[in-house]
């Protein structure tokens, strides 16, 4: 081999390390655009707890009270879902146990056809009438409700051991910052007598099974 092929060789390996080192510490100006972006890792959002909230292994709980002016109930958040359940005037104002879970665990009724995705269980600590104006906005959020798609809310009480269901009536899912948000849940409490302490359950399936909406 002659001696100028030698030199040649030599020179282009190291133009090609110096290429190397070159693209190291400059990689990301060769990039296109957005690429970081696109291949960045970013955590799931899931709602936050409710302020106060139990959790277990199965459900999780929260005790609030009802306003006469109506209001908004913290959902606390269980198996990626939360957010808040709008809800009429309460009158008089009574304290309610909230408890939200995702499996049938206490033996619940099934109220809708299929398999709910989520269930909201509510014990009411003492008679109280319902108005019938529900402010707009909040719903249930997670990541498991596929927004633009509906969803049909069934809900019963148990008054003096005897059942009472109420609703259904369907929501059509929008997009949030958790996931899908399903609103108007508290819809189903409009008009809605309790004449002493009662409980309830809140059932929400996918698909549109009723006519009414939330």
């Amino acid at each position: 081999m002659s001696f100028l092929r030698c030199c040649l060789r030599g020179s282009s390996a190291a133009v090609a390390l110096i290429a190397l080192a070159a693209c190291a510490q400059h990689g990301s100006a060769l990039l296109p655009a957005g690429a970081l972006g696109q291949t960045a890792v970013t955590p799931d959002l899931v709602p936050p707890d409710c302020k106060g909230q139990k959790t277990t292994k199965e459900y999780a709980s929260l005790t609030q009270t009802l306003s006469t002016k109506g209001g908004s109930l913290c959902v606390p958040a269980f198996g990626g879902f939360g957010g808040t359940i709008k809800y009429p005037p309460a009158n008089p104002s009574v304290k309610l146990e909230l408890t939200s879970s995702t499996t049938n665990y206490d033996h619940m009724p099934s109220l809708g056809s299929g398999m709910p995705i989520f269930y909201m269980q509510l014990a009411i600590q003492g008679g109280t009438s319902f108005g019938n104006n529900v402010e707009a906005g909040g719903g249930l959020t997670g990541k498991q409700i596929d927004p633009h798609k509906p969803y049909t809310v069934y809900g019963q009480a148990v008054i003096y051991r005897i059942p009472f269901n109420f609703g259904p009536c369907y929501a059509k899912a929008s997009k949030g910052k958790y996931g899908g948000v399903i609103g108007g849940v508290g819809t189903l409490l409009r008009g809605v007598q309790i004449p002493g302490a009662a409980t309830a359950v809140v059932e929400i399936y996918p698909g549109k099974a009723t006519g009414t909406k939330c």
